[in-house]
């Protein structure tokens, strides 16, 4: 009898990486000091230690590489903002900013943000979600900051787009 090849350690997915990340900042039992110091971030400022014992303590991976600390932070800050339950993989990010009434020109911008710009455009638009009790597909928010390659990123814009205006359409027929 032979033995069974060893197999590979499966890889983290994004998706799979931000659903834990929301499980656990989502959590009764995550401390409520932590969710606090994330929700209190801002660009520019220093990561808070919250998000590094978070990142090791339930990721067990390497911290992210220092150039992505901040677009991981800016997911960290929204997960923690918007609350317990945010994360809904059934609900892309498009379709949350149309039925909450998001304008399509802050969209725009938002899609169109350089990289400089993007994590503040991004943050409004939690902001106006968390106002709104609106939750949605955090795998969106990750791709939108994270992705580097600009084709990949147009791909992620159109799917974006497409979900906004399929349910904003959705949304105005519904009111006729």
């Amino acid at each position: 009898m032979t033995a069974p090849a060893p197999t590979a350690p499966v890889e983290p997915t994004l998706g799979s990486e931000v659903a834990r990340l929301a499980g656990v900042i989502g959590s009764p039992h995550f401390p409520g000091g932590d969710r606090a110091a994330l929700r209190r971030w801002a660009p520019g400022q220093p990561v808070p230690l919250a998000f590094y014992r978070l990142w090791l303590r339930h990721l067990g991976s390497d911290l992210p590489p220092e150039h992505r600390t901040e677009a991981w932070m800016a997911i960290v800050w929204a997960i923690a903002t918007l609350g317990e339950g945010c994360h809904d993989p059934k609900r892309p990010f498009g379709q949350a900013l149309a039925e909450s009434g998001y304008s399509e020109g802050r969209l725009e911008r938002l899609l169109s943000a350089p990289d400089d710009v993007r994590i503040d455009l991004f943050m409004s638009a939690v902001r106006f979600l968390a106002a709104k009790g609106e939750r949605f597909d955090a795998r969106d928010a990750a791709q939108l900051l994270l992705t580097l390659d600009a084709d990949k990123r147009e791909g992620l814009h159109r799917r974006i787009a497409a979900a906004y205006f399929r349910h904003l359409t959705q949304k105005s027929k519904a009111k006729e």
